[in-house]
């Protein structure tokens, strides 16, 4: 496994990635499509978008001869899921107060504000908080950079960069902390059960749980 061809996979994955995110705006931008018909055409193309983005990761680990993640029942999933939820919870309440102590006062993700806004008006796009974005994240960010990444860098140093880039992706400036924390926690749950399924949900409960509660809030 030459280093040529790692950087060649995760340059591959992460340009699917990026595709995959364009892609509807170009699509709705060119038929003019706007409110919640936009917003469920725009689930469906990631939909087919994240298949896509799986089928090439599984062809390209073959490619690379890596060993297959450890086949975990369906309860340990959903245990170990459940537990990274709850690291999830405890890493983003420590970086929030760690957001007050840097800028004195508390600070809301604007990105977070935005879902629950376009929820309201397609709540199909549930399905892409929940479930398209942490698949989607988790094998971009956690398996391919920092997973694959870490055989170029030391683990470290491709769990940092893996956490900072995710944070960057959120484009949320003061929670940029918050994104980055929870990121170095994902990078923690995955190096630990070597199972990217589990990252994912983990990934997803925490979006669901904290999409509900923000509902519940509003």
């Amino acid at each position: 496994m030459t280093n040529k061809r790692v950087l060649s996979k995760i340059g591959m994955i992460i340009l699917i990635y990026l595709v995959v995110l364009v892609l509807p705006g170009w699509i709705l931008q060119l038929f003019k499509l706007r409110g919640a018909l936009a917003i469920n055409l725009q689930v469906a193309i990631t939909a087919v978008g994240t298949l896509v983005l799986i089928l090439v990761d599984r062809s390209t680990d073959r490619q690379l001869g890596l060993a297959p993640a450890p086949k975990l029942s369906i309860a340990d999933k959903t245990l170990y899921g459940v537990a990274g939820m709850f690291l999830l919870f405890a890493v983003e309440i420590v970086c929030s107060l760690t957001i007050i102590l840097i800028f004195g006062q508390q600070t809301q993700s604007q990105n977070t504000q935005e879902i629950l806004q376009i929820v309201k008006m397609a709540p199909a796009f549930v399905i892409y908080a929940v479930v398209l974005a942490p698949m989607m994240e988790e094998i971009v960010f956690r398996k391919n950079i920092y997973g694959v990444g870490r055989t170029l860098i030391n683990p470290l140093g491709a769990a940092l960069t893996s956490a900072l880039l995710f944070g960057l992706a959120h484009n949320d400036n003061h929670y940029l902390i918050v994104y980055a924390g929870l990121g170095l926690a994902l990078c923690w749950l995955f190096r630990r059960t070597k199972s990217i399924t589990v990252n994912i949900v983990a990934h997803g409960l925490f979006n669901g749980i904290t999409m509900a509660l923000a509902l519940l809030v509003h």
